[in-house]
């Protein structure tokens, strides 16, 4: 890891300074200087290479917390203040330009063109790198994008770089169409991760035809025709099946088999091609099982019944494999388990269900920029939602305050209908909660109050944009794990809410699946297979709290 600019100092050249200032105890030198190490190590880097700038430490502590870092909040203060009285002291520079450089003029000319300001902070670290190299909006280009990505892994501590630069890259692409003037020179997207699927073009053209062929049966609707599908497939759906298929057709390619020879739909159903595409795709996975292995599984084997019809031995063979694998399926999500794992301590779980009270206090205080404070109330109010009516965040961000919003009653008993009708739900599946008392006043105090100021047009949505549409449900999502983390300390995405819901209720009402089906919009199935972690656990509680309550009674039934 590159040090930094040797013209602006850091952690290291402070603790050299304090070693050597005379009018310090030795008590006291020992305090500042053991303080900047600790900071350093609560950041993850080396004391030379953090600056001693506390406008940059200052945005880098946003992304920490104590509760992350395993220490008591009162530690945590303590060492905070005795850095920043070390920096006082020494060589810091803070100077917030010293750690984040002025925009150039061409570049601030660009930001303030933007007419979205969340587009435009997905650009400012990129204008802010440029203009410190003395590069020109006109001389954007790969290289620079790869120079970026460089310095952001190697000065920064954002957790994810790479999500930085390809939003900064799909932002510069998008503004090319949408701002006046702007450099018209396009970026090379940036992945994700490092494709290993062979795109659908490069196999043969009747392969391609019988694709599309099948996709458009998937969303083809006529009660009529017998080859129709009984419920119409979504167009997410449909791409979705078609990029299984592209996953498929490129295993068994890879796997050996010369792609010339995979004609039509007919071939990733035969026998031994199937084996060969699955066992390519687990080979990559080390051998383990995942959920999509197997959905992905059950798509080519709709295929073969459906649309290749193969013969019933034949089809009875593809659904063994199938049924083997929907009981080798890992369906455990770490991640998921792990972030859930945070609720069993019941402090936390006080903490995330008090937070919205909490965003809309701090978004009282004096203290917060207009903007910041309203996002922190916008935020309380897409928690407080998510808690009572866990529905997916992709329906969270496009809440229509005209089309699913309905009010009742007047100001002393407040009610707040959210209907979401069928084909706005993934699974087809109406839903209809109800907020009453203190959450509907939140909301309704959110849209009359602060709503208005956060877009620049005339907009019906419940999360708007500054330009008026909707939100980004990915955008709401970040949102509101920043503002989690900041205030509790605790790692929790929007859809952390759906599981949470049946955590929560299992807590009071261990095994009610059915409430669970109904609140979530989920087959009963689902609920009992996803959730029954949440069922396990309680079930063990109540089994074990029986053997203490009998443990307590002597040979006769009578209590010791």
């Amino acid at each position: 890891m590159p040090k930094p600019d040797q013209k602006h100092p850091t952690f290291a050249d402070a603790i050299a300074t304090i070693e050597h200032l005379q009018d310090l105890t030795p008590t006291r030198r020992r305090d500042l200087i053991s303080a900047l190490k600790t900071m350093a190590r609560f950041i993850g880097r080396e004391v030379d290479h953090v600056p001693a700038n506390t406008e940059w430490l200052r945005q880098r502590l946003r992304q920490v917390h104590p509760r992350q870092l395993q220490v008591s909040d009162k530690h945590f203060q303590n060492v905070t203040s005795a850095v920043l009285s070390a920096l006082r002291m020494t060589v810091s520079n803070n100077k917030r330009h010293a750690a984040f450089p002025d925009m150039s003029e061409a570049f601030q000319a660009l930001f303030e063109s933007i007419p979205d300001r969340m587009q435009s902070y997905k650009l400012s670290r990129l204008f802010r790198f440029c203009s410190a190299g003395g590069v020109s909006p006109e001389e954007v280009c790969d290289q620079t994008i790869a120079d970026f990505k460089g310095r952001l892994i190697a000065e920064t501590l954002h957790k994810e770089p790479d999500k930085v630069v390809r939003e900064a890259v799909l932002t510069w692409n998008k503004m090319q169409s949408i701002v006046p003037d702007w450099p018209d020179q396009p970026l090379a997207p940036v992945r994700k991760r490092k494709a290993w699927t062979i795109p659908l073009e490069q196999f043969p053209a009747s392969f391609v035809s019988d694709v599309d062929l099948w996709c458009a049966r998937l969303g083809h609707q006529d009660l009529f025709d017998a080859d129709a599908p009984v419920k119409p497939c979504r167009p997410a759906t449909i791409k979705h099946r078609r990029f299984q298929i592209r996953m498929m057709a490129s295993a068994i390619v890879l796997s050996g088999v010369d792609i010339l020879s995979v004609q039509s739909l007919a071939d990733l159903v035969e026998l031994d091609n199937f084996q060969r595409g699955i066992t390519y795709m687990l080979d990559r996975q080390d051998g383990a099982v995942k959920e999509a292995n197997f959905t992905l599984a059950s798509a080519i084997k709709a295929i073969a019944r459906y649309h290749v019809k193969v013969p019933e031995a034949h089809l009875d063979e593809l659904r063994r494999l199938c049924a083997k694998m929907d009981r080798a399926a890992d369906r455990y999500r770490k991640n998921n388990k792990d972030r859930l794992d945070q609720f069993d301590d019941d402090r936390n779980l006080a903490l995330l269900l008090g937070l919205p009270a909490r965003l809309a206090q701090l978004a009282q205080k004096p203290g917060p920029k207009p903007r910041s404070a309203a996002l922190l109330l916008q935020s309380a109010v897409a928690i407080e939602i998510l808690l009572f009516c866990p529905m997916r965040v992709g329906n969270l961000a496009h809440l229509d305050i005209e089309r699913h919003l309905r009010w009742i009653g007047d100001k002393q008993t407040l009610r707040l209908i959210i209907d979401i009708p069928a084909p706005e739900v993934k699974n087809d599946k109406p839903l209809r909660y109800e907020l009453t008392g203190t959450s509907a006043t939140l909301v309704r105090d959110y849209i009359d109050r602060v709503r208005p100021g956060l877009c620049s047009e005339p907009s019906s949505a419940l999360f708007p944009k500054m330009d008026g549409r909707y939100r980004n449900p990915g955008d709401l999502s970040t949102q509101i794990k920043r503002h989690c983390l900041q205030e509790t300390g605790l790692t929790v995405n929007a859809h952390l809410f759906r599981s949470l819901a049946s955590k929560v209720h299992n807590k009071v009402s261990a095994g009610d699946a059915v409430t669970i089906s109904h609140v979530l919009g989920d087959k009963i199935t689902t609920v009992l297979r996803s959730y029954a972690q949440f069922e396990q656990k309680s079930a063990l509680d109540h089994f074990q709290q029986s053997v203490r309550i009998v443990r307590g009674r002597d040979d006769q039934g009578e209590a010791e």
